[in-house]
């Protein structure tokens, strides 16, 4: 019985283990698809998160230079060059580039960008999820 109980247990933690997501770390690259999950901004109040409507809408740096856009960020755009190793020029945009500050946290597969030239006032940040 205690054989069978144990058995029944390993099996619960096995597949609670499977449904709880990918937890591997990504790759440490700007380059491929995410998905837009947040923005940090002040509609006329105090700066918060707030989600992504509608949700769903991806984002991609192709190896080529070529930059896929969601409709709700930067949508004009279609090409992209990185600075350096944590900031990138994405183009075509209102004042001809957008300078987004970026930082990729591996274990939490997500990517944190924000506009440094235009800068935002009030503050802005976007989150993105591989």
């Amino acid at each position: 019985m205690k054989k069978l109980q144990l058995l029944s247990l390993l099996l619960v933690f096995t597949i609670a283990c499977k449904k709880s997501g990918n937890n591997e770390p990504i790759e440490n690259s700007l380059i491929g698809k995410w998905t837009y999950t947040e923005s940090y901004v002040s509609p006329g109040g105090p700066t918060e998160w707030r989600p992504v409507s509608p949700p769903g809408q991806t984002i991609e740096f192709k190896d080529d230079g070529t930059f896929i856009p969601c409709e709700s960020f930067l949508n004009d755009a279609n090409h992209f060059e990185i600075i350096d190793s944590v900031t990138v020029k994405i183009q075509p945009a209102p004042s001809g580039f957008v300078l987004m500050r970026y930082s990729i946290d591996t274990t939490k597969r997500q990517l944190l960008m924000s506009p440094t030239n235009p800068i935002c006032i009030e503050g802005c940040s976007y989150k993105f999820e591989r």
